[in-house]
């Protein structure tokens, strides 16, 4: 673990081809010019009237499994109740896709597409979202039976960062409207505001089951574990995990991969700062 929190590395990579699909881990990632990691959110389920699908909404979304080729690119879908799964190319079968999702879930489903930039949950901040490893594991440690592995896909995280503690991406972001720099291999991201979370963590990822307390418990432990980095005033509420960013500079490839340094820089004047504070200090 670095002795000044002031790096770690990139253990994990995690995209989400299909907004509210499950998500595929990557070796490396390419950076859009939106901040978006390619193929992360890259396509979204609307209704007729182009609003979105999502796990938010439409709980029903985590009884679908799917399996992604991105090479090809396609995705192999099958349900909780069923063995059978059937493929999808990904750009030729967009309306067979629609209209087999559309029996799944008893509604109808349209396909869009967005390779640009993808669909994020934050506009403002459309880069990929970052959050420890420990992060995870303490999150994981509060409820029986919970694994890091499933906390993991709870929150639906892009990037996992191993060698530093828990909430270490309470670093990445300083003041309101400040976008604090930070640089994974040659790309430079600048850190925006701790994640407002929604109802998908307080759900099991596989069977949709409720933990119950979930969002109450999570806060609670999150006010009383507030590091001595923690800018407080980004938490209008706790009930907040990872890290919300932007592209500052994609560098000379724009590439991310696992095993990358994640570095930041933060001024001696910054860290003294009466912004920063511990929780109840």
């Amino acid at each position: 673990m670095s002795t000044d929190c002031d790096s770690g590395t990139i253990s994990r990579i995690n995209v989400y081809p299909i907004k509210s699909f499950p998500g595929v881990t990557v070796a490396s990632s390419h950076v859009l010019d939106s901040g978006a990691l390619k193929w992360d959110r890259r396509f979204a389920l609307v209704e007729p009237n182009g609003k979105f699908i999502t796990l938010k909404r439409v709980p029903e979304l985590h009884e679908i499994r799917s399996d992604f080729d991105l090479e090809v690119p396609s995705v192999r879908i099958w349900t909780g109740h069923s063995v059978t799964a059937r493929q999808f190319h990904l750009d030729d079968d967009r309306e067979s896709l629609g209209d087999y999702l559309t029996c799944l879930l008893n509604r109808p489903v349209g396909i869009v597409d967005n390779p640009r930039a993808g669909f994020p949950d934050d506009d403002d901040a459309s880069g990929p979202t970052v959050v420890s490893v420990a992060t995870l594991q303490t999150v994981a440690d509060l409820f029986p039976e919970m694994t890091t592995e499933q906390a993991r896909w709870r929150f639906r995280t892009n990037i996992e960062v191993e060698g530093v503690p828990a909430f270490w991406e309470d670093r990445l972001f300083g003041a309101k409207r400040e976008q604090l720099p930070f640089q994974i291999g040659g790309v430079t991201f600048g850190g925006v505001k701790p994640c407002q979370r929604c109802s998908v963590p307080s759900r099991h990822p596989v069977t949709g089951e409720t933990t119950q307390a979930f969002a109450t418990i999570y806060a609670a432990l999150r006010k009383a574990m507030f590091p001595e980095w923690t800018n407080l005033k980004q938490f209008g509420h706790y009930y907040r995990l990872a890290t919300n960013t932007v592209l500052l500079d994609a560098g000379d490839e724009g590439v991310i991969r696992t095993g990358d340094w994640i570095t930041l820089s933060i001024p001696d004047e910054q860290s003294s700062s009466p912004e920063l504070q511990v929780a109840g200090s």
